[in-house]
């Protein structure tokens, strides 16, 4: 002990070393800062007037154009936009609403979603969820299709574009025949 009172360098040193174990052991670690204590969800990425292509097995699988995104840990919101993709037989295919929220594969429509194809065929529906892995879409209150063969109102409309399958609640429906009546 007695060299310790002689070189008071020393315990300086020792001192400061002290009191840095100290604060490691009991202070809060401050990488914790970012960490919402709300558990709001916080966005990652925020961009307005925007093009992004979605990859799959080397080609542009889908193309979303929009006004505004938000990239969030699980999710993303879209504001004003529009997907669109190729189909097989040249056919292509566009999916417009105001407002869409994502969660990897699952679109969900809050406000209007308008589907049109090249070949005349197209729908709008109030509100819906598209499953773009299985390719069904399940409209949610009114909606209006038209196509060649008419034009069809109804509820609830689900249209399953693998099986070229659709089906609807309360439909109405004006066809057109041949001679066009």
């Amino acid at each position: 002990m007695s060299f310790l009172k002689n070189n008071s360098m020393l315990c300086f040193f020792l001192v400061l070393f002290f009191i840095t174990i100290f604060s490691l052991f009991f202070f809060k670690n401050h990488n914790d800062v970012f960490v919402d204590a709300d558990n709001v969800d916080i966005a990652k990425i925020d961009v307005r007037y925007f093009v992004m292509h979605q990859m799959k097995k080397d080609i542009i699988d889908t193309l979303i154009e929009g006004k505004d995104a938000t990239q969030y840990k699980d999710y993303e919101i879209f504001k004003n936009v529009t997907l669109s993709r190729m189909l097989e037989n040249n056919l292509s295919e566009s999916i417009h609403s105001n407002y869409v929220h994502r969660n990897k594969d699952i679109y969900s429509f809050y406000d209007g979603v308008d589907y049109k194809r090249n070949d005349g065929f197209s729908f709008y529906s109030q509100a819906g969820v598209l499953n773009l892995s299985r390719e069904i879409f399940k409209g949610k209150g009114n909606f209006s299709l038209y196509g060649q063969q008419g034009k069809v109102l109804g509820e609830n409309i689900v249209y399953d574009r693998k099986n070229s399958m659709i089906f609807a609640q309360k439909i109405h429906s004006k066809i057109l025949l041949e001679d066009g009546k």
